[in-house]
């Protein structure tokens, strides 16, 4: 693949550093020039503190959830992060004890731990809708935030919709035609299944679909198409689950990836009907990048991972996330056409650049889209360092590439709101520089992010790496 690329100096060491305060201030180390029509706020979230007293968690996913705010206006770029309060950040404050996570073990052993679900860290993804924030895990409820204070609000149930775990995934998808949220629940009991929600621009939430699942498993993410919900369900399924019920291992020693089950691919209607069910060869994967229909396929863009040393050799990596992330950062786009009557599928990679966190332009949702964006590690095993915009027309990519030492998260793509035209934006991440012990916002030209940051506002202390995040508007809140 043709790469256009721009290096940035050499800094730094590792960016998995706890950040136990909260801040509230104006960011005044501005280098560069934010652009006039960037204004409103981005959200980001991940974990941010790795131990509790003189425990650390077990798993990178373990962390208690914080919610960092860019807030850009015309007089530049306010800051402010606050901790999701949580009942299990509570509780760790008052106890110096790391909660259970999903592979962090409470302090006192097997009882300690025996029939006990991990605890909801809020720690994943926000989503903004109908002038609320939540805080996202995928396991339970959401916690709804304040958009401007990041106060916790409260669980948010819905209206009592959401029933039994209340689970409601990090990773809903908004129909940008109708302004629908759409997202899923794992249940377990009494049997395994995937409950398909809708979220209408009133804030009602609607049951979609309930559609039973062969086998337990984790199933993190999913697409959203004109007419369907699409869950690509890979063989990383829960299979000795009585030593995590007895409180001898954690959670995620229950998994295993077991490629002879296949892929199930369930293509679920947004307005009711059965489910199409279509088998296929085992995939490995976190997230989804997007999926549109035609009159006979449905295209899925998606990171597929090796997992030929299996999910413990894998998993290992995230446990040891301070020093060795290892495969983590290094999928391969990859776009599976599947033909819904003939029930066949067609893959084919995209990038030989390995990647995660795929994002486009939001208004593309559902629909063919011809950019996509992602946070690329260019070592093997290693962080991500790297923003890369791939033109699927082309074939072209073009990266920005930070210092060997500094990494990079998540890009979002953020409109230019006088361009209807795809991809005519900025790109938003979070670069830590751990040499410094500070973070900066970076905004980078969404189609040529190898000419470099068109701004830079440096923070004056780091926050961890962060997973997801959100951007609302300046428009949308008037």
């Amino acid at each position: 693949m043709n790469v256009s690329e721009y290096s940035a100096p050499d800094t730094g060491t590792s960016p998995w550093d706890s950040q136990p305060d909260e801040f509230d201030y104006h960011a005044d180390l501005v280098d560069g020039e934010i652009p006039e029509g960037l204004r409103g706020a981005l959200y980001r979230i991940g974990p941010g503190r790795f131990e509790v007293g003189s425990h650390p968690v077990g798993h990178i996913f373990d962390g208690d959830g914080m919610v960092s705010k860019f807030d850009i206006g015309p007089d530049g770029v306010h800051f402010r992060n606050r901790y999701v309060r949580t009942k299990a950040f509570a509780r760790s404050n008052s106890t110096s004890m790391p909660p259970k996570g999903f592979s962090t073990q409470r302090i006192g052993g097997a009882l300690a731990n025996a029939l006990r679900f991990p605890e909801n860290m809020a720690n994943t993804n926000v989503l903004v809708h109908d002038d609320s924030l939540y805080a996202l895990w995928e396991g339970g409820r959401p916690h709804r935030l304040d958009l401007e204070s990041l106060a916790t609000l409260g669980v948010e149930s819905f209206g009592g919709a959401l029933k039994r775990l209340g689970a409601f995934s990090a990773h809903p998808k908004a129909d940008p035609r109708t302004g629908e949220v759409f997202n899923f629940g794992l249940d377990v009991f009494p049997r395994p299944m995937i409950r398909c929600y809708r979220l209408t621009t009133g804030g009602k939430l609607d049951g979609v679909a309930t559609v039973p699942i062969p086998k337990l498993g984790f199933v993190h993410d999913f697409a959203l198409t004109e007419r369907h919900l699409v869950f690509v369900l890979g063989p990383l399924v829960v299979k000795r689950p009585i030593p995590v019920v007895l409180g001898l291992r954690p959670f995620d020693d229950a998994l295993s990836y077991e490629p002879d089950l296949g892929t199930s691919i369930v293509l679920v209607p947004r307005d009711g009907g059965a489910a199409t069910t279509i088998e296929y060869d085992p995939l490995f994967h976190f997230h989804v990048t997007n999926a549109y229909d035609t009159a006979t396929d449905t295209i899925v863009e998606l990171v597929v991972h090796d997992a030929d040393g299996g999910w413990s050799e894998w998993n290992a990596h995230l446990r040891d996330f301070r020093n060795h992330p290892g495969p983590a950062f290094g999928g391969t786009l990859t776009r599976l056409t599947i033909n819904r009557a003939a029930r066949t599928v067609v893959r084919e990679p995209l990038s030989d650049l390995g990647g995660e966190f795929p994002q486009i332009d939001q208004r593309r949702t559902a629909a063919e889209h011809r950019f996509t964006y992602l946070a690329q590690a260019s070592q093997t095993g290693g962080n991500p360092d790297s923003i890369t915009t791939i033109d699927h027309s082309t074939g072209r990519a073009n990266r920005y590439r930070s210092s060997d030492e500094n990494t990079v998260c998540e890009p979002l793509f953020v409109a230019d709101p006088t361009e209807v035209t795809e991809g005519k934006g900025w790109l938003l991440t979070v670069e830590h520089r751990p040499a410094e012990a500070s973070s900066a916002l970076l905004v980078l030209r969404a189609d040529r992010p190898n000419d470099g940051p068109v701004a830079t506002v440096a923070l004056d202390h780091h926050i961890p790496m962060t997973f997801h995040g959100a951007f609302r508007a300046a428009i949308d809140r008037q």
